[in-house]
């Protein structure tokens, strides 16, 4: 009959092992429907890209999305001064995992890094888009260690404290925004929507207990043509969307981190009480992708024996990944943009948008360094009233540090980007923009811990203690635990013998009795 009985627990964790990144390439010709005038010239096009779908086949993980173009065109109609048109293109990209599918957790994301679109002739257009992906893979590990040993007879345990970053709860859920503009008396009504976009910022998650509070702004620009008029009419709407999430096990002192998405968006125009097109209702899906991690000290077993009976520790080692910290800055990016030869005078700023892209990251010592692009585009009233309208484009550049106590080269880093807020205006000769930008970064490390998973008693006896006591004088190394085991005693009976105050300090030279089969009172 066995005279020890262990305890287990399960631990689970995510461990970053690398980035990639990778580009998904779209070109193609498109013409113009029959109910749409013919181009003359192009004004911009923008796109959207979202994730349909995400698999895992074997060592690849193999992803579906979908790009909307929104092109504005000067047609040749006389009668129309703009006019747009919307494609959707699908398209497909993979990762190659080099790891088994049971292994492996894929999270990706995507922003377009490049959109263009010229004339083929007055029916048709091409269009080029460049989306860049970025690809997170984690390990995701799950194991039993033993945390106590229970014994009939006298067994020896060494605990020690270990700081885990255990995942608690991983889990997707949906948030749905309205939102309703009304176009005042002051202003046309609405002849036709040229562009809508849709943008989230200041998000936020708080954990309660067994809950997660989710927030985020989302502001809606809507581009539209007036009725009967040849004014372009820029409206702006800010909707916060919140939820109340139960995930259960979860508490107040956990990490939550959380990503948001818009996955669909439905736009109508709606009569007022005059009959008027002076309404425009807006509903949004918002994706949330959940993570809660519990940043914990566990006591684990270090080492063990029996001065009764011979036992064996099975001891696994595995890479835990711990995460440093998160942290977040905000910060406004200024520049002007200067008309080059060729470029149309601005009368007026129509609007103003833009893309935010990283092109490198790096960690040193305490902090972060992030350099990117602000890909802007500003659409005007041209000051020559035969043209109309036109656009400029300028990729404006800039850094940003975040302050990260800790951090070293060589650890990992997520960065997860958003322009907040971007808004244009004429000075002198140039375009002056402002764009409010918002960059977090989450900060991994890897350290290499040995846990014991099984506890075997052996056939046999423990070896014999010395007839008689030793002396023994101390080492640069020594413990008494160390002691204790090697000569098949107690910690307690080392303490006692030799009337030690503080068992954890041990000075080097100092004469320890070791005490054997025979203890003289």
């Amino acid at each position: 009959m066995s005279r020890i009985d262990i305890v287990k627990e399960s631990l689970q964790f995510q461990q970053l092992l690398h980035e990639n990144s990778s580009t998904a390439i779209l070109r193609d010709e498109y013409l113009i429907p029959d109910t749409h005038p013919d181009v003359q010239a192009i004004l911009s096009v923008e796109a959207r890209p979202l994730i349909t779908s995400k698999e895992i086949i074997g060592s690849k993980v193999v992803i579906e999305g979908r790009l909307e173009y929104n092109a504005l065109y000067i047609p040749r109609d006389d009668n129309m001064v703009v006019n747009s048109v919307i494609y959707n293109e699908k398209f497909t990209n993979s990762l190659d995992l080099g790891e088994d599918e049971h292994k492996i957790v894929c999270e990706v994301d995507c922003k377009v890094e490049h959109i263009d679109a010229k004339i083929m002739n007055e029916r048709k257009i091409a269009i080029e888009g460049v989306v860049g992906l970025n690809w997170e893979v984690y390990k995701s590990t799950e194991f039993d260690f033993v945390k106590n040993i229970e014994a009939s007879e006298g067994v020896e345990v060494l605990k020690q404290t270990e700081s885990i970053n255990r995942l608690v709860a991983n889990k997707e859920t949906e948030l749905i925004g309205k939102s309703m503009l009304r176009v005042g008396m002051d202003k046309p009504q609405i002849g036709k929507i040229l562009k809508s976009s849709m943008r989230l910022h200041k998000r936020e998650a708080k954990i309660g207990e067994d809950k997660v509070y989710l927030g985020c702004y989302c502001k809606l620009n809507i581009l539209y043509l007036g009725d009967e008029t040849n004014e372009i009419i820029s409206l702006e709407d800010d909707v916060y969307i919140s939820k109340e999430e139960e995930v259960v096990g979860i508490s107040i002192d956990m990490i939550p981190s959380v990503t948001y998405e818009i996955k669909n968006s439905d736009i109508a125009i709606e009569e007022d009480d005059l009959g008027e097109s002076r309404i425009i209702n807006s509903e949004f899906l918002i994706g949330a992708k959940i993570k809660v991690f519990s940043d914990e000290n566990i006591d684990i077993i270090k080492d063990a024996y029996s001065p009764k009976f011979p036992i064996e520790l099975r001891k696994d080692s595995y890479e835990i990944g711990a995460i440093l910290g998160t942290q977040t800055n905000d910060s406004i990016i200024k520049d002007n943009i200067y008309l080059k030869e060729g470029d149309i005078k601005p009368e007026r700023i129509i609007a103003a948008s833009g893309n935010l892209i990283i092109t490198d990251k790096k960690i040193s010592d305490d902090r972060i360094t992030i350099e990117g692009i602000i890909r802007a585009n500003i659409m005007y009233r041209a000051a020559d009233e035969e043209v109309g309208f036109s656009e400029v484009s300028a990729d404006i550049p800039f850094t940003s540090i975040i302050d990260m106590l800790g951090a070293k080269e060589g650890m990992k880093s997520i960065v997860k980007s958003s322009l907040e807020n971007e808004e244009a205006s004429l000075e002198a000769n140039t375009i002056a923009f402002k764009g409010t930008i918002s960059i977090t970064a989450t900060v991994f490390y890897e350290k290499a811990k040995e846990f014991i998973s099984d506890v075997m008693e052996l056939e046999g006896e423990p070896p014999k203690k010395n007839a008689s006591i030793t002396i023994y004088i101390v080492g640069n190394d020594d413990t008494l635990w160390n002691l204790a085991k090697k000569y098949n005693c107690t910690v307690e009976e080392l303490i006692n013998m030799n009337q030690i105050e503080n068992p954890d300090n041990i000075a080097v030279g100092e004469k320890l009795i070791i005490p054997g089969r025979a203890v003289f009172n």
